[in-house]
């Protein structure tokens, strides 16, 4: 993991694991600093959107109540 201060974000560079399993699903481990650091628990949910650079964005879904 290697936390980059941006102007406004923290962002974390993290390398994906494949799931070896055959199915080319693949592991994002989420480590537990970024978890506390925007307030995720076991079961929240993420937008995930592909980059074209080829990076992933992992966004928190607040839900509307």
């Amino acid at each position: 993991m290697n936390p980059t201060c941006g102007s406004e974000n923290k962002r974390w560079i993290i390398t994906c694991q494949d799931a070896a399993d055959g199915t080319g699903d693949l592991i994002v481990p989420l480590p537990d600093e970024l978890l506390a650091a925007i307030g995720l628990n076991c079961g929240d949910k993420l937008d995930m959107e592909k980059q074209p650079d080829g990076t992933i964005t992992l966004t928190p879904v607040h839900s509307q109540d």
